[in-house]
């Protein structure tokens, strides 16, 4: 309750009020990178990408990582490397509210990349842990305010689930099995007005061939540009810029908020986002 009832004010001053234009927002806009900047230096820096800020007492770590299943990756060593080391009052991740508790670090990263893996740290200190991203059920209502239904039900199936699916996401289950269990829970629960002809894959492959002129292949072809937010000229480049813009903003909300009442907060979320958001995280902090 306490979250929503701040990021409620906070959208309605970043985002209704220019009806969801983005361009309004002293906290965000003003001071951060376009996702068009971003996408131009993203894959040149190091990973984690780290931002260490401090300010008398108060102290942010944030970690932009590229999301990753495996154990073995150097990023999660040093992940844990700084949780360890800088042992945080407060840790924010990325993609929801984690509530298992997991056996082992193996498990935690396995099961939900790196994000289980603050959960495990967190777990074993004691240190309370929250979600740094929008309730999907809120960012559906806003981001319908400024797109049809049929145009983010595309954008999110890509996004969300056929682009990582094609790039070893989700392991070796059939695609239409993941379809039909993130329609359910990604969608149907969270108050998307899913069409009745989106029901099952077949019904996504004549929304994609209604809109993209052609039928979709689940292989990794030059299409999957087409849903980049990196890309200038595309309509669901735009769509997708829309959605981290937004995502991002409520992110520093709640960094924003918690730093006045925690001196130490660790972040870590996608590089994109860190990249994007890091000089109004800068401004945040010398306030």
């Amino acid at each position: 309750m306490k979250y929503k009832i701040k990021v409620s004010v906070s959208l309605s001053v970043l985002f209704l009020l220019s009806d969801i234009g983005c361009s309004s927002s002293d906290h965000f806009v003003r001071y951060s990178k376009s996702y068009i900047e971003v996408g131009k230096i993203m894959d040149s820096v190091q990973l984690p990408y780290i931002i260490d800020l401090q300010n008398g007492h108060t102290h942010l770590i944030a970690l932009g990582v590229s999301h990753t299943y495996h154990d073995d990756d150097p990023q999660i060593s040093i992940i844990k490397k700084t949780f360890l080391q800088f042992n945080p009052d407060l840790t924010i991740n990325e993609g929801g509210s984690i509530t298992k508790t997991f056996a082992t670090e193996q498990e935690a990263v396995q099961q939900n990349a790196e994000a289980g893996l603050l959960k495990y740290l967190s777990d074993g200190a004691h240190t309370p842990l929250i979600n740094g991203d929008i309730e999907d059920s809120l960012e559906f209502k806003l981001m319908l305010k400024k797109y049809s239904k049929d145009d983010l039900f595309l954008y999110y199936i890509m996004e969300r689930l056929v682009i990582p699916y094609l790039n070893g996401a989700y392991g070796n289950k059939p695609f239409e099995e993941l379809y039909t269990k993130a329609l359910e829970k990604w969608f149907i629960k969270e108050g998307f007005p899913v069409d009745e002809n989106w029901g099952n894959f077949e019904g996504f492959k004549q929304l994609y061939q209604t809109k993209m002129g052609h039928p979709l292949l689940l292989t990794l072809n030059p299409d999957i540009e087409l849903f980049d937010y990196v890309n200038p000229d595309c309509t669901y480049c735009a769509v997708g810029r829309t959605s981290k813009i937004l995502r991002d903003s409520i992110l520093l909300e709640k960094i924003h908020s918690e730093l006045k009442v925690h001196q130490k907060v660790m972040v870590v979320f996608g590089h994109a986002h860190i990249l994007a958001i890091e000089t109004a995280l800068k401004k945040m902090m010398k306030r």
